[in-house]
């Protein structure tokens, strides 16, 4: 009796012992290092067994040795990983093979010759196979098989939990490529109108929507939804779900709305259903908006707390780009005013140009707009256009106020006013792109110009803002003449064409004043 007692104490030190070192598994960093401590363990328990571990790399859809990679794979959608995926326990090779009939000899032989493996113990879990050891011995005793038992269990676990923490660390990879996404947007405006998309990229859902915050209002406005065509109202601070948010400035993760004593007896956004997040978008400074985004129950699975993070660093990104471009709109906003402030002031010395720059503005900028220029292009042409007669600063009074007809004299120094204009913002890094355009809008296609420059010698936008500053001049009132019409007007700058500008400029101007004043030409253009 006492020699069984000390055999049975002698086993069960031996059992915790190899429990014990099995508790390396558990203090893995990385995957390959994990990895790395099963096959030691199982060469050193099975001797001659040189084991192999092939691990499921989901990005790649197929099952490899990360500790040996770029050697061999298998895709995950073969039935031979298929049919391990129903493998309770170990077995060899060659039964797999004859037990479900593959046909697949390629692999056979990669398994059995390349590898010389005879053995395969499939590590499984909730019916996903995670990994399977190759061993290169037919069968295993009785103390092998309870120690490899022992050690896929704990494979198991460890597996799954890297496998979280690997797909956890794609998403932030693939997080950090959000910012860029944004910055593709020319402006907020395009940016907003697909933001749902590019979130839904990251993260999924079924429905979501973004407001921006109106301040003045202290109202959340819709900007941009999808509700299965529920049109969404407007929201104060602190009603609804996304209200609630707005007031509290911080995340709301909730797994089941009907199931909140709060949440599921809000009558606003009903179109929130199921599990919800619902997160600020905001700096230190200014709240913008708020995202709410949810999962309908037994789609695509309920949101989950990591979730949560992932859209708080998706608005943490998108905060960061919406307050950049809010501020840089604000700071070019006042730029712009202190310039049109200066033209202003230029033009108030006559009566008869008062505000024609900023309507040659107007239109060059409605032309550009027709021809689908890119955001870009149309700032620099706004510029310009505003900008156009700054030279005129440099031009006596007396010539500029002059009510008569300009002597030959007095034409050649008004002309000097594009090189004044060129001179004044040449010196301004920030005007650099437009300093030609403000040179040469007084160029013509036919070489006749003040420069007498031919196309292509010159920016071809500047061809948009001749024909807005002439069109303004033919519709204004001058000393010597009433304003043309705008019919009248079109019918002059129809001669031009060929001359001062292209047929292409005159028919965006045409069809952009169409739009603007619902004004048809009669001529035959």
């Amino acid at each position: 009796m006492e020699e069984l007692l000390t055999n049975s104490i002698q086993n069960d030190l031996i059992h915790l012992e190899k429990q014990y070192s099995l508790d390396v598994l558990d203090d893995w960093v990385t995957t390959a290092g994990l990895i790395e401590s099963a096959l030691s363990m199982t060469a050193s328990a099975v001797p001659g067994s040189n084991p192999h571990i092939f691990v499921h790399v989901s990005e790649a859809h197929e099952f490899r040795e990360i500790d040996r990679e770029g050697l061999s794979s298998i895709p995950d959608d073969s039935l031979f990983t298929a049919c391990l995926t129903m493998q309770s326990a170990g077995s060899l090779i060659d039964d797999v093979f004859s037990d479900y009939n593959l046909n697949d000899s390629m692999l056979h032989d990669l398994l059995r010759e390349t590898y010389n493996a005879q053995f395969v113990i499939p590590i499984v879990h909730r019916f996903s196979l995670l990994a399977f050891i190759l061993i290169s011995v037919p069968e295993l005793s009785g103390e092998q098989h309870s120690f490899m038992n022992d050690l896929t269990a704990r494979l198991k676990i460890n597996l799954y939990a890297a496998s979280i923490a690997d797909n956890r660390q794609r998403e932030l990879i693939e997080l950090s490529e959000y910012p860029e996404a944004l910055h593709r947007y020319e402006n907020l405006g395009e940016l907003i109108k697909h933001l749902l998309d590019d979130v839904a990229k990251k993260l999924s859902f079924d429905y979501g929507i973004y407001y921006h915050y109106d301040e003045y209002l202290d109202l959340l406005i819709p900007d941009v939804w999808i509700t299965g065509g529920v049109k969404p109202d407007p929201l104060s601070t602190g009603k609804g779900i996304s209200g609630l948010t707005l007031e509290r400035k911080r995340a709301s993760y909730i797994p089941d709305r009907e199931k909140h004593p709060s949440y599921s007896f809000m009558a606003e956004e009903k179109f929130i259903q199921g599990s919800f997040i619902s997160v600020p978008v905001q700096t230190d400074k200014r709240v913008l908006g708020v995202i709410t985004l949810c999962r309908e129950s037994g789609k695509k699975g309920i949101f989950g707390v990591e979730h949560r993070y992932m859209l708080e660093i998706l608005t943490a990104f998108l905060a960061t780009e919406m307050n950049s471009r809010l501020l840089y709109a604000e700071l070019e906003e006042s730029y712009f005013s202190t310039v049109s402030s200066l033209t202003r002031a230029l033009e108030a010395k006559d009566h008869y140009t008062r505000g024609h720059s900023e309507r040659v503005m107007k239109y060059a900028v409605g032309i550009a707009q027709a021809l689908n220029l890119s955001y870009d292009s149309i700032r620099r042409i706004r510029y310009a256009a505003i900008l156009h007669d700054i030279g005129k600063i440099g031009i006596s009074d007396s010539i500029i106020t002059k009510t008569s007809s300009l002597t030959d004299a007095e034409y050649k120094e008004i002309k000097k006013h594009t090189e004044i204009g060129y001179d004044i913002v040449n010196d301004s890094g920030f005007f650099s792109e437009i300093r030609d355009l403000i040179r040469y809008h007084h160029e013509k296609i036919d070489g006749t110009g003040y420069y007498e420059k031919r196309p292509g010698d010159y920016p071809w936008e500047a061809m948009i803002i001749s024909l807005a500053d002439i069109y303004d001049a033919l519709a204004s009132d001058r000393p010597y003449r009433k304003a043309y019409t705008h019919e009248e007007a079109l019918v002059s700058l129809e001669k031009l064409v060929g001359i001062n500008f292209d047929q292409k400029i005159f028919n965006a101007f045409k069809d952009w004043m169409i739009c603007e004043t619902g004004l048809k030409s009669q001529s035959a253009v």
